[in-house]
């Protein structure tokens, strides 16, 4: 069980249930959608996260064999077709559970599982798989933001929810592409490239206040007051760091990906409306979340 834990990544359930809960309460002017669909949303976009998770892992076996031989397939933990199987099957039930939703929701889901497994089975390089992880974190917004009145279309205009998924995608872009410097398949240490993504990650953490709608004096601080912290910090680390090595891109990539529930945490608190306090809620059980992460991390590791 806990090998199947690993392959599935269980350290970073929160975040894929964030980028749904931050996009229902974004889209729906800071309050929760009533009844069950928004539950069947959040389950149906695990159920795809974490199958595309244990594909990659089948599709990299023998890769892993040389390179990582402790990971659950090359460690034989977990026979390859049983991490076929599984993967599969998630990837199938996502969808499934979507329909409860809606139709459109399912159709939604089954796009995102179809952008994953082109990424597991063949979609990487410098631009295409930072580009197709960008799109699946996105679209995982998207699935709240576009699904929130129980039918596709935001209750909020189309433009505004546009926007957050782009700067969503952006700092999810910037981040894989720090990630590949992690895993040696980019070796540009030496130069600005480092420091440069690490910068317009932090920045893209510094706009989630300024989303619209503008007037919500309350939502903007509260949103500011949980990201602009996370984004200086980054800020600090790329400002510190001349010439890069392996070991501070370990670092920042660390930094980075305990962002992604910072960025959804901060995008929900950016929708406070008073009188209600669904969105402030919402922010607070994904920051909640941030804890439960830190401590599944020691049995589970997020890469």
């Amino acid at each position: 069980m806990l090998a199947l834990g690993r392959l599935l990544r269980l350290s970073l359930a929160p975040s894929a249930l964030a980028d749904v809960a931050a996009g229902l309460v974004f889209a729906n002017h800071g309050r929760w959608p009533a009844g069950p669909g928004p539950f069947c949303l959040m389950a149906s976009s695990a159920c795809v996260y974490h199958g595309a998770m244990a594909l990659n892992d089948w599709h990299d076996r023998e890769h892993d064999a040389g390179t990582r031989p402790d990971r659950p397939i090359p460690s034989g933990k977990v026979a390859a077709r049983t991490a076929l199987a599984l993967g599969v099957s998630l990837l199938v039930v996502g969808p499934l559970i979507a329909l409860v939703h809606s139709p459109g929701a399912a159709l939604w889901s089954m796009a995102l599982g179809l952008v994953a497994l082109s990424y597991d089975l063949g979609g990487r390089g410098a631009w295409l798989g930072p580009l197709l992880l960008a799109l699946c974190r996105a679209g995982n917004l998207g699935l709240g933001l576009f699904f929130a009145s129980g039918v596709f279309g935001a209750t909020i205009p189309f433009q505004q929810a546009l926007v957050a998924m782009v700067l969503y995608g952006v700092f999810v872009l910037r981040v894989s592409q720090l990630g590949r410097m992690e895993d040696g398949e980019d070796a540009d240490l030496a130069g600005p490239k480092p420091k440069a993504l690490v910068l317009s990650a932090a920045l893209m953490l510094l706009f989630v206040p300024f989303l619209p709608p503008f007037g919500r004096v309350g939502g903007i601080l509260v949103a500011s007051a949980i990201a602009w912290p996370a984004a200086f910090s980054l800020v600090r680390l790329a400002r510190l760091r001349a010439d890069w090595t392996r070991a501070d891109v370990e670092r920042a990539m660390g930094l980075c990906l305990r962002r992604f529930l910072i960025f959804s945490a901060a995008l929900a608190a950016r929708a406070w409306n008073p009188p209600a306090f669904d969105a402030l809620i919402v922010a607070a059980l994904i920051l909640s979340g941030y804890l439960i992460s830190a401590r599944l991390r020691r049995v589970f590791p997020p890469s």
